[in-house]
């Protein structure tokens, strides 16, 4: 049972994201969560680089930058 859900937007900001979803694995307090990343059509290695060290999390990849709303809502109807 998954008790939070997180929904990250991403857009050419490969180091953030990196750093981001590592330090929601770290946590103390151990929570059922999953988090969807939304790559609002990055040129910067961020996808590549997401799927090398975190190859469970949802990722929806977007061709192009849908803008932020767009994606979070792609990642909500998850």
């Amino acid at each position: 049972m998954i008790n939070i859900s997180i929904t990250i937007v991403n857009w050419n900001a490969k180091d953030y994201l990196l750093n981001c979803v590592d330090k929601i694995f770290r946590e103390k307090e151990k929570l059922y969560h999953e988090i969807i990343v939304v790559d609002n059509g990055s040129q910067d290695g961020s996808i590549e680089e997401l799927k090398k060290f975190f190859p469970h999390i949802i990722l929806i990849k977007n061709k192009t930058n849908l803008g932020f709303a767009k994606a979070v809502n792609q990642g909500l109807r998850l």
